[in-house]
């Protein structure tokens, strides 16, 4: 349809990827949501103790990779890549609740030993590297894509294939931005795997938002069926893999925090 790939520049040419598109945006719609009942909670507890520390650098950590990922591959849909920007920001917002509110407690309870400890001096650079990298690497890109728009289209046109099927990025960096994605995979699980453990240590979920994860359920479960409606062949799920694996496998992980 030429309204989406004029406004979104995705390619959609039958009902089943038109299906797929919509499951896109309810993704987005979720994900763009899905952190801001969990920043209310903190806030109205002034406490972020029910969230483990490794779970959210873990978390941005894989959001960082993920947005890399994307860039590298460069057939990822500009949407995912967008979308990817504001998911390091949002776990940007949760890690600087997370460092307020539990240095103000750990100073309060000074005499007191945390099960996981302050976070609070290491995650504060290592959050802002990571914005940092994660910028200049959008704004790089961005800036690229711009100044080359106009030879792109000229080889495209010699080249005698669509804008969909062209890929600007060399081989080597397609594979390269796919092994970041499984790297960005493996931090999403293991962050999910920290929360499980410490639910399962302080025996409670309190201070969770079962909204966050019941959302974010939602809009793993959207997206991977919204790559496998766009997939063409098995090639291009194989292509897809990294992304399948980080929301499929997630989604078992989140049921689990939230049967706990």
């Amino acid at each position: 349809l030429d309204w989406i790939r004029v406004t979104f520049r995705e390619c959609v040419s039958d009902d089943v990827q038109l299906a797929g598109f919509y499951l896109a945006l309810v993704t987005i719609a979720c994900w763009m949501s899905a952190q801001v009942p969990q920043l209310v909670l903190n806030y109205r507890a002034k406490s972020a103790r029910g969230l483990s520390p490794y779970f959210l650098l873990q978390w941005l950590a894989g959001d960082s990779f993920n947005l890399i990922g994307c860039v590298l591959t460069g057939d990822q849909a500009p949407t995912q890549t967008y979308t990817a920007v504001y998911f390091v920001l949002s776990d940007l917002a949760l890690l600087c609740q997370y460092t307020y509110y539990e240095r103000d407690g750990a100073r309060a309870r000074a005499s007191a030993s945390d099960d996981e400890g302050s976070v609070s001096g290491p995650m504060s650079p290592v959050g802002g590297f990571v914005l940092a990298g994660a910028a200049a690497l959008a704004l790089t890109t961005m800036t690229t894509n711009s100044a080359g728009e106009a030879s792109n289209g000229m080889l495209r046109e010699a080249m005698n294939v669509t804008d969909c099927d062209y890929n600007a990025n060399p081989a080597w960096m397609q594979s390269f931005g796919r092994g970041v994605g499984y790297l960005a995979t493996c931090f999403y699980l293991g962050g999910r795997l920290a929360q499980i453990a410490k639910n399962r240590r302080r025996r409670s979920v309190e201070g969770l938002s079962l909204t966050m994860f019941a959302l974010a359920i939602t809009a793993n479960v959207a997206y991977g069926t919204s790559v496998l409606c766009a997939s063409h062949s098995r090639a291009d799920v194989i292509r897809s893999l990294p992304w399948l694996l980080g929301s499929f496998g997630t989604v078992s992980l989140d049921a689990t925090i939230l049967a706990q």
